[in-house]
C-alpha cells in the first residue's frame, strides 16, 4: 500500500503545479493569486500600474514558498488605448510606448485543430522592440484571427519578417475591402454641439460611422430595399463590418458586397453604400 507520506507528496505536487500553471478549472474555483489575494490587490481597471506591482510581488513570494521553483508564465500583449503597448506575464509587466516602439512579425505557425473548433489555427510570434534602449525588447504569440484587430489598435505598421506569410481568414479579407469600399461613400457631417461616442460593440474607439440611405434601387417588394436608419452613431467601421460579415450567406462570399442586412440597433435595412464616415 502506499504509504500516506507518498500520497500528500503527490497531492501537493500536483496541487502545486496547478497553482502555478492555473487550469481552467483552478480558474473557474477561484484559485489563483488574484482571486485569493484580490482585497489587497485593488482594481486593474483603477490603478493598473499599482495593481500589477502588488501582484507580481506577492506572486514572487508565493511561488517562491513552493519548492518547484520559478515558471516564466506568458500572457498575450495588446496595445491599450493609454497609449502603450502592455505584456504582463507571471512575475513581470513589459510596457513601451506605442509610439516608441517597432512590431514585427518574426513566426507564423500552423496548427491542424484548435482546442474550441475544428478549423485550423494559425498563431504567430510577435516581438516588440523600442527606440528607448532603457527599455528591454519582448515577444508574444497571438491567433492570427487577432491581428487585425491588434494591428488597428496598434495605429502604426507592423513589419513582417523575411518568408513569413499570414493567412488570413476570409473575414479579415472581406474586412479590408468593406473598408475600402466605405471610404469611397459620401461622408457624414455630425450636427453642430453632437459629440462621439465609444462603439457600443468594443467600447474602445469613438463610433465613427452613420447609416443614411444613399441607395435608392427598389426591389421586387419593399422588403428588399435599404431602409432610413435614424440612429446616431454607435458603432464603428470595424465592428460595424463584423456585423454585416456574420449576417451573409458563408457558403458565398462572393455576394457579401452587394448584400443588405439590418441595422444591429434598429434593424433598417442598409447595404455598403448607406455606410458613411463620420467627420
Amino acid at each position: 500500500m502506499e504509504s500516506p507520506e507518498l500520497s500528500f507528496t503527490l497531492a501537493y505536487v500536483v496541487f502545486a503545479l496547478c497553482f502555478i500553471f492555473t487550469p481552467n478549472e483552478f480558474r473557474a474555483a477561484g484559485l489563483t493569486v488574484q482571486n485569493v489575494f484580490g482585497s489587497w490587490l485593488g482594481s486593474e481597471d483603477v490603478g493598473f500600474i499599482q495593481y500589477h506591482l502588488r501582484r507580481t510581488s506577492i506572486t514572487i513570494l508565493v511561488h517562491s514558498a513552493l519548492p518547484l521553483g520559478y515558471y516564466l508564465g506568458m500572457s498575450v500583449a495588446a496595445p491599450e488605448n493609454v497609449g502603450y503597448v502592455q505584456q504582463v506575464t507571471t512575475y513581470y509587466v513589459h510596457m513601451t510606448l506605442q509610439a516608441d516602439c517597432h512590431v514585427t512579425v518574426t513566426e507564423s505557425t500552423q496548427h491542424e485543430l484548435s482546442p474550441d473548433s475544428s478549423t485550423p489555427v494559425e498563431m504567430l510570434t510577435l516581438r516588440v522592440e523600442s527606440i528607448n534602449p532603457a527599455v528591454r525588447p519582448f515577444g508574444f504569440r497571438i491567433n492570427s484571427t487577432d491581428y487585425s484587430d491588434f494591428r488597428e489598435k496598434l495605429g502604426a505598421p507592423i513589419r513582417l519578417s523575411p518568408n513569413v506569410v499570414i493567412h488570413q481568414t476570409i473575414s479579415d479579407l472581406f474586412l479590408e475591402t468593406f473598408r475600402a469600399q466605405v471610404e469611397l461613400n459620401q461622408p457624414y457631417t455630425l450636427p453642430g454641439g453632437q459629440e462621439l461616442e465609444l462603439c457600443i460593440g468594443c467600447m474602445q474607439v469613438p463610433a465613427r460611422t452613420k447609416l443614411v440611405r444613399r441607395c435608392h434601387a427598389a426591389g421586387a417588394d419593399n422588403e428588399s430595399e435599404c431602409q432610413q436608419c435614424f440612429c446616431r452613431p454607435m458603432w464603428c467601421l470595424t465592428c460595424l463590418g463584423r456585423w454585416f460579415a456574420s449576417r451573409q450567406d458563408q457558403q458565398r462570399p462572393e455576394t457579401w458586397l452587394s448584400s443588405k442586412v439590418p441595422c444591429p440597433t434598429c434593424r433598417a435595412r442598409f447595404c455598403i453604400l448607406d455606410i458613411c464616415m463620420v467627420r
